[in-house]
Formats: C-alpha cells, structure tokens, sequence
C-alpha cells in the first residue's frame, strides 16, 4: 500500500467526532418507558419502540426513515420518537426542499369558501369526500388542516 493511500485523521477531525458524540451522550434513551399517556387518544397505553418508521411527503416525494425509537401508542398507533431518532429526522429531512401547491379559494354558495386539493395531494395523502377536518388559524396568512378519521 502506498504511503499516499493512508487516511490521515487529524486532530480536527477528532475534535468534530469527539463533539458529535458527546451531544449523543447526554440524550437519554426510552428503552423500557411503559404506559404513557398517549395525545392523542388520552390513554396510558405508549410504550418504548426500536422499530419506528418516518414516512412522509415532501411535494410528492415519498421519504422513509426506518429503524428508529421513540414511543407508540398500543391503542392508536400514534408515534413520538426519542431524541436520537429526532435528530436523524431533522438532519435528513434538514436538506428537503419544502413548499407547497397553489390553489385557489373559490366561492360556494350562501357565503361559503372552499378549496379544491390538486391531484398530487390526493395521491400522496388519505382524503376521502366527507372527511372531518380541524382547521386551525395560525395567523392572518397562515393555517394548520388536520384531516380526521
């Protein structure tokens, strides 16, 4: 092996590693937490999971982050992922392009507005006609849709 095909690591990068590894340290695991309340369906029923999986979509692309721990619910499966796996999350999801499709606010009748979704937000979530909503106003600009079961 020639002497230029070594890695050479040096103390600048043992410094990064050392650094990403203590922020790894301090976050405590879930492993063994049992019967927590859960947000959504208020039951004591969450229990530590290593199996989770993250499956999103970013303007029609579909992401999917597998193997990761946190909490889920035995009753609705509703998931909370640990520190660890939140981290990986965020530094993936960190490098996504996020935007949003154009509509229009159209006028139904007895002074009624309405929203028609595009196709390619149909395709990628859950809707189905006479599906509960929430809406919720975050600001004057801005709102949340929670779609329901």
């Amino acid at each position: 092996m020639a002497k230029e095909e070594i890695p050479v690591i040096t103390e600048e990068m043992m410094r990064k590693t050392a650094l990403r590894l203590s922020k790894y340290k301090k976050k405590k695991p879930l492993k063994g937490v049992k019967n927590v309340t859960c947000t959504i369906c208020g039951g004591n029923t969450m229990d530590y999971a290593d199996d989770l999986v993250f499956d999103c979509y970013v303007l029609g692309e579909r992401i999917i982050i597998s193997n990761l721990t946190g909490l889920r619910c035995r009753t609705c499966g509703e998931m909370g992922y640990d520190a660890l796996s939140s981290d990986i999350i965020d530094r993936y999801m960190h490098e996504k392009v996020t935007g949003g499709y154009e509509v229009t606010v159209s006028t139904l009748s007895a002074g009624k507005l309405g929203l028609y979704f595009p196709k390619d937000v149909l395709r990628t979530m859950d809707i189905k006609a006479k599906i509960k909503a929430i809406i919720k106003p975050i600001s004057k600009k801005k709102m949340v849709i929670e779609l329901g079961a």
